[in-house]
């Protein structure tokens, strides 16, 4: 069994850290967050649903159950007995349906600022969940951004990740400066306690850290990275389960939604090259660690060729050549569309994009010969997996 008991805050000169600790197996272990001093009023101590949001996927991997030594939301503890542990446990048969044994449910309400946040990397998805609240108000209107060192940086934390967390934030942080918000940072050693990829936990992962800040989200907006009809049990893309799996984590205090849901990533892609802020900051990488480098993107990682292509199908890639290397790419373009196409198991963006190259006539001759190309050396790689 795990035995989370209660958090605590310690105080240093410049962030605070709120940690509890946990037992599992006889061994103790603290897990904790560190964020900046100004933010410690909004911390939420009196409840642990933070840390068994957290642990949870600890709890399902080991198939031991929860003890709390402190209370929880009564929302979020009916929401995880009901909904969140068995949708889990469908969509990865590794994992074990545990219980989670609470002392004492709380239905109190803690927030006293009223505002709303989203997470901001400035990528497509956290752009468009930005540009599309704009016009809300109050308590829906964004005031807050965040940016959160739990996984994103690096599978299993570390100190490389918590370079790459750093370097990425200074993009982050002038954005923000240029759009008149502030930028929340949170800092932890989740990554390192779960030991567990991060393309498979992270929805979770994300809002153990704004739940942390109950006091001050009234609302909070989760950028998913799909649109309402790609719904599905998928353990290779669980962002297809963040309809079911986020709203299902709000409290008593916030309320979580998962935004730009009506958008594909098409539409919002287009909707975010409406805004000029963006020629500048877009930031959709992979290889955080390419040296020497001219652009704020590699230009070369699946994730920047597949947005390059986007843009190019948009007609807007132009407007990005600050952050890209719109040259090379089109050098290799129909490379890479042979290689889209020539791939066995595509994924839901894939399919997305492909539809829309053949929308915008950009699947021709010179690409089908990129995509035989492509085909015969997936099979050569895989012929010398199997004779090796």
């Amino acid at each position: 069994m795990i035995k989370i008991f209660p958090p605590t805050i310690k105080e240093g000169k410049k962030e605070c850290i709120i940690a509890a600790e946990f037992e599992l197996e006889g061994r103790r272990e603290e897990l904790w967050y560190r964020l900046p001093n100004e933010y410690k009023p909004y911390i939420v101590t009196e409840q642990l649903d933070a840390f068994v949001i957290a642990l949870l996927f600890l709890g399902l991997k080991t198939g031991q159950d929860i003890k709390l030594m402190a209370p929880i939301s009564s929302r979020l503890f009916y929401s995880i007995k009901h909904y969140i542990i068995d949708a889990l446990c469908l969509v990865n048969s590794a994992y074990t349906k545990i219980k989670i044994i609470p002392t004492t449910l709380s239905t109190l309400d803690f927030n006293t600022r009223g505002v709303a946040g989203t997470g901001l990397s400035c990528g497509i998805d956290s752009f468009a969940s930005y540009y599309d609240h704009l016009d809300d108000e109050k308590p829906y209107k964004i005031e807050y951004f965040t940016f959160f060192n739990v996984g994103s940086h690096g599978d299993f934390g570390g100190e490389k990740a918590r370079m790459i967390f750093k370097d990425r934030f200074e993009n982050v942080q002038t954005f923000a400066s240029e759009v008149g918000r502030e930028v929340i940072t949170i800092d932890s050693n989740l990554s390192e306690i779960l030991g567990m990829k991060f393309q498979e936990t992270y929805n979770l992962r994300t809002i153990s850290c704004v739940l942390i800040l109950q006091k001050l989200f009234k609302n909070y907006y989760y950028a998913s990275g799909t649109r309402f009809d790609h719904f599905s049990f998928n353990k290779d893309e669980i962002a297809d389960l963040d309809m079911l799996l986020i709203p299902n984590l709000s409290t008593e205090s916030t309320s979580i939604f998962v935004s730009a849901l009506k958008y594909s990533r098409i539409e919002r892609t287009d909707l975010i090259s409406r805004y000029s802020e963006t020629y500048k900051y877009l930031d959709v990488c992979t290889h955080p660690f390419e040296k020497n480098r001219s652009y704020l993107n590699c230009s070369k990682c699946y994730k920047c060729k597949r947005t390059m292509l986007t843009l190019e199908a948009l007609g807007k890639l132009d407007l990005y050549s600050g952050v890209f290397d719109v040259k090379r790419f089109r050098k290799e373009k129909y490379d890479y569309i042979g290689w889209l196409l020539s791939k066995e198991k595509k994924l839901t963006l894939d399919k997305e994009l492909i539809i829309f190259l053949y929308s915008r006539n950009m699947i021709n001759s010179k690409v089908h010969f990129y995509t035989i190309k492509n085909a015969l050396f997936r099979q050569k790689m895989m012929l010398k997996k199997i004779f090796r």
